[in-house]
């Protein structure tokens, strides 16, 4: 159980989908008759075709839109682009997001989360108070307590994504390159950020989409399989039509029950969402 994508293939394998229609609608096996090594590239195993027809290709890019995993991203390395009016492009590079792709960016604080000074680290303009800042603040209760009084930094909420890793922040003076954002990024290929009770409901969706998969590339050629493998027609469609709702089964789950789990398994959203609606003093 190395990941949540693991876990899925493996219930599926071993559910009630019936063996063959799994290798009908994601087997494809070798036919070289030659002996050479040519067509080995287009040998498919049911548990690959699952990976990759279903979970990367419908699975996680919905995931990706309906949830994503909250970050702080520093963005001292990033190219920065005045655009006038207020507006300023920031690119990001993949160095800095470790190959992720960004899908919103939330907030833009300034100063560097890796830095001794600005508003995010100094938190006030006062060198006693060096290193009291926000973020170090949220690791070190004891310095909150006592700089309760230090100065919030300049929060900008009015960001919006015009490409890849790339986003605009409006109402920003040019000159300012020392900045941080609190960004919402892709999940990587396994997903290894979602909680492992979770694991159970990531593999009743990835079953739901798998259903819808085979019935929908199944559906027709029914008379080729049984020509192909011998196997009753009658056996073909009834199994299949089992599966003519599974879609909409997929897209519901998906909206009403996994989309909930995603957001309590980012746990910086978490944190933030408690600390927002928790009143404090001011």
């Amino acid at each position: 159980m190395a990941n949540p994508v693991s876990y899925a293939i493996d219930r599926v394998m071993n559910s009630d989908i019936d063996e063959y229609l799994l290798k009908l609608a994601f087997e494809q096996p070798n036919g070289n008759t030659l002996g050479n090594w040519y067509n080995m590239v287009n040998m498919t195993t049911v548990e690959q075709g699952i990976r990759e027809k279903v979970i990367h290709r419908v699975v996680l890019p919905a995931c990706n839109v309906n949830g994503g995993k909250t970050e702080l991203l520093d963005l001292s390395g990033s190219k920065m682009r005045d655009m006038g009016n207020a507006c300023v492009e920031v690119n990001v590079p993949e160095i800095t997001t470790r190959g992720a792709k960004i899908v919103s960016v939330t907030e833009v604080y300034l100063g560097s989360m890796n830095s001794a000074i600005g508003q995010l680290s100094a938190g006030v303009n006062e060198n006693s108070m060096c290193g009291s800042g926000v973020l170090n603040d949220m690791m070190d209760t004891q310095l909150a307590a006592l700089s309760s009084n230090r100065s919030m930094p300049i929060t900008y909420t009015n960001v919006h994504m015009n490409g890849n890793n790339s986003f605009v922040i409006f109402g920003l003076n040019a000159g300012t390159f020392s900045m941080s954002a609190k960004c919402i990024m892709e999940y990587d290929e396994g997903m290894s950020s979602i909680h492992t009770r979770h694991y159970e409901y990531f593999a009743e969706l990835v079953e739901w989409a798998v259903k819808a998969h085979i019935y929908r590339v199944c559906k027709r050629p029914v008379q080729e399989a049984v020509y192909r493998a011998g196997v009753p027609l009658e056996d073909i469609k009834s199994d299949i039509e089992n599966y003519r709702d599974a879609w909409q089964s997929y897209k519901d789950y998906l909206k009403n029950e996994w989309t909930p789990r995603m957001a309590w398994s980012d746990k910086m959203a978490v944190i933030d969402g408690i600390r927002m609606s928790t009143p404090r003093r001011m």
